[in-house]
């Protein structure tokens, strides 16, 4: 497909959607509409109004990407239809540094963190996973407080250290017009067993080269790269990483205790009955499938909800 038909593809995705809307809308139905911008956040958001509101209708469609969530957005005119039956979610990702609006409408909602997956990234949700999905129920309390610890300790420095990389992303993004970070393949950035959890090198290429080649930058960068890690250092209060990310190292945490059941609950191994197994297998495409439905909604979603659905 050549670059025209490419950029037709990408435009016809909200002029779909906004179209689909306004074909089934009908004044006075207690339906929401929502709309999102893949797949996984359907299931999110979805499952959050479901739990709140179970007599609800709700017509869920994905636009493919934040512009096009707000492109559907800015497709309907306000004075027709009503704000609080179409809903739009939106990931924060770079706004606060790059000066981008963290407030469009009542019925926009910008997640507080970078996207969506980081509300799945915790340790109460670590915990729930590796009981209910590994088998660890059955684990001590003194046992499950150390895995807590791993936990806590594992995530400072997994957060901590992300600042490079981080900053490399948010260059990236400024200098190519477009995101790359999908090309990054972070699991291979991850060693769990690392004090620092970041890799150094990657089949003998250093972490930074392979950052390099992935985002499209050259070493010209490294000046702004720095600059830019030095603002998040001294802002962390704004500062989060990429939630798919966030995602990842989860994941790689909970197989990394898995694979080291017998160090961390050696209770487990005294009756083979109470031996962990894994129960499903976490997938990097199909974690939030499954762990969408269990994440507690922060409040600022919460009152989003309350503040929009309120005509039944």
């Amino acid at each position: 497909m050549n670059m025209l038909g490419t950029h037709s593809t990408v435009r016809k995705k909200p002029n779909v959607c906004a179209h689909i809307i306004k074909t089934e809308y009908k004044c006075g139905e207690a339906k929401v509409y929502i709309v999102c911008e893949g797949s996984e956040d359907l299931g999110y958001y979805g499952q959050v109004i479901k739990r709140k509101f179970s007599k609800i209708q709700i017509k869920k469609q994905f636009a493919g990407g934040k512009d096009n969530v707000l492109e559907v957005y800015r497709a309907f005119d306000w004075n027709v239809y009503e704000k609080n039956r179409l809903l739009f979610f939106v990931d924060q990702d770079f706004s606060y540094w790059t000066g981008e609006d963290r407030y469009i409408d009542t019925n926009v909602y910008i997640t507080d963190q970078y996207s969506f997956e980081n509300d799945a990234v915790n340790v109460e949700m670590f915990m729930d996973v590796l009981e209910d999905f590994y088998g660890f129920a059955n684990a001590t309390d003194e046992e499950l407080d150390r895995i807590r610890e791993v936990y806590h300790e594992r995530w400072q420095a997994f957060y901590l250290n992300s600042t490079y990389a981080m900053a490399a992303l948010l260059i990236s993004n400024i200098l190519n017009k477009q995101h790359l970070a999908k090309c990054v393949e972070i699991k291979k950035m991850l060693r769990i067993e690392s004090d620092t959890v970041w890799v150094e090198s990657i089949k003998g290429q250093s972490a930074k080269e392979y950052l390099y080649e992935k985002l499209k930058l050259t070493s010209d960068c490294e000046k702004e790269i720095i600059r830019v890690q030095n603002e998040f250092k001294g802002d962390k209060s704004n500062y989060f990483v990429r939630g798919k990310w966030a995602l990842c190292f989860m994941v790689k945490l909970l197989e990394y205790i898995m694979d080291n059941a017998r160090n961390y609950a050696p209770s487990l191994y005294i009756d083979e009955v109470k031996k962990p197994k894994r129960l499903c297998e976490l997938t990097q495409a199909g974690t939030m499938v499954m762990l969408a439905p269990r994440i507690v909604p922060p409040e600022s979603l919460e009152e989003f909800l309350d503040a929009n659905i309120n005509f039944l």
